[in-house]
């Protein structure tokens, strides 16, 4: 299960231990303990502590977020019988305030998305209702009442499912729109950047080409450098654009970019990846492959190296980046080094947007550029 979905489990765990403080005061009302026997109260008490130890199993659980654990389908139904144990071991009254808890089951089916599911958790807290009140005599009940307040809890289950289901859609619209604009500001600050400088230097071709055919076949060899560079941006954008599954994630995309670039430069590459891959969302990979990006450049621009380890790390709360050169590496002093600034600042911005970390360092022989970036 991904975070979103353990963040929405721990935010309802939240709701729930604070309706525990009210239920223990409620059990301690003169009322309420006025109308039970010994035995209903002992086995109220039980109940309470078997709650508390379920909350607390739930909420270990709700950190781990296991995959296996569908959560907002398991809970709902057990939620329901927890009510209604409380509402049969108290005052057996369906009017009771203990009632007022089945909205939490409801409200934990709605976030499903799923009609049915709704449907079927609201009906479940009809019967559970129905069920804890038979001891009650009959002639105690107030039918207008009763009714009302389950036809409540059926409107109140259809209203939510359709609240929680529009807010997700307007949530995947917002995330469609965000990734077309990132994709527009990548193929603006990326792709058309090679395809005019390629334009350029074709037109130099042009004008070189009878008077020194030597630079007018360097400047041609450069273009096509150019044109291979932007295709393969061409490749990594449009992998953004399908489903994961399609392509296999970012690691493929990575190293099929980072392969092309070193083989074309006569440079040998060294990927390794350790641990098993985790799936990143798109503004993570996407600032993970420009920083790799800009790395191999630099590595390609200043370092005269002769090879280049790229290194990826995927922990449970994280994944990391190395990429290394055996090339001269970089003064201390930034008036000295042969490092792109401007292009650190750059892969430095690109990490901390992601809530992560950006760091280089100068080894014995080269230079390692490290990054971190935590699961989101």
């Amino acid at each position: 299960m991904g975070s979103g979905s353990k963040k929405r489990h721990l935010i309802f765990l939240i709701h729930l231990w604070v309706c525990t403080p009210f239920a223990l005061f409620w059990v301690d009302m003169p009322e309420v303990r006025r109308n039970l026997t010994d035995a209903s109260a002992q086995n109220l008490w039980y109940c309470i502590i078997g709650v508390f130890i379920y909350l607390g199993g739930r909420t270990i659980l709700a950190f781990r977020n296991p995959s296996w654990l569908k959560w907002d389908f398991v809970y709902p139904p057990v939620d329901v019988a927890i009510v209604s144990m409380f509402l049969y071991f108290a005052d057996s009254n369906p009017l009771s305030n203990i009632a007022l808890l089945y909205f939490l089951p409801i409200a934990e089916a709605a976030q499903t998305l799923n009609w049915r599911w709704s449907a079927t958790v609201a009906f479940l807290v009809i019967a559970g209702s129905i069920l804890a009140s038979l001891s009650t005599p009959i002639e105690e009940w107030t039918p207008f009442n009763i009714a009302f307040r389950f036809f409540f809890l059926i409107v109140m289950s259809s209203l939510l499912t359709a609240l929680a289901k529009q807010a997700a859609e307007i949530r995947s619209q917002l995330r469609v729109e965000a990734d077309r604009n990132r994709l527009a500001l990548e193929m603006h600050d990326g792709l058309q950047g090679s395809l005019i400088t390629a334009a350029s230097q074709m037109e130099l071709v042009q004008m070189v080409a009878k008077q020194d055919p030597e630079r007018a076949a360097q400047l041609a060899g450069e273009s096509r450098q150019t044109v291979r560079q932007a295709t393969d941006e061409l490749r990594f954008l449009v992998q953004r654009l399908r489903k994961h599954e399609m392509v296999g994630g970012f690691e493929p995309a990575l190293r099929q970019y980072s392969s092309n670039i070193c083989e074309r430069n006569g440079l040998g590459l060294e990927f390794d990846v350790e641990g098993p891959l985790v799936r990143l969302d798109a503004e993570s990979e996407n600032a993970l492959f420009r920083i790799a990006q800009e790395a191999l450049n630099n590595v390609l621009r200043h370092a005269k190296a002769k090879n280049v380890t790229i290194k990826l790390r995927f922990w449970k709360d994280r994944t990391e980046l190395y990429v290394m050169d055996d090339g001269i590496g970089f003064a201390p002093d930034p008036s000295q080094s042969h490092v792109d600034h401007a292009g650190l600042d750059g892969m430095k911005m690109r990490a901390e947007e992601c809530n992560g970390q950006f760091k280089i360092r100068a080894l014995e022989i080269g230079t390692v550029v490290e990054v971190s970036i935590p699961k989101r």
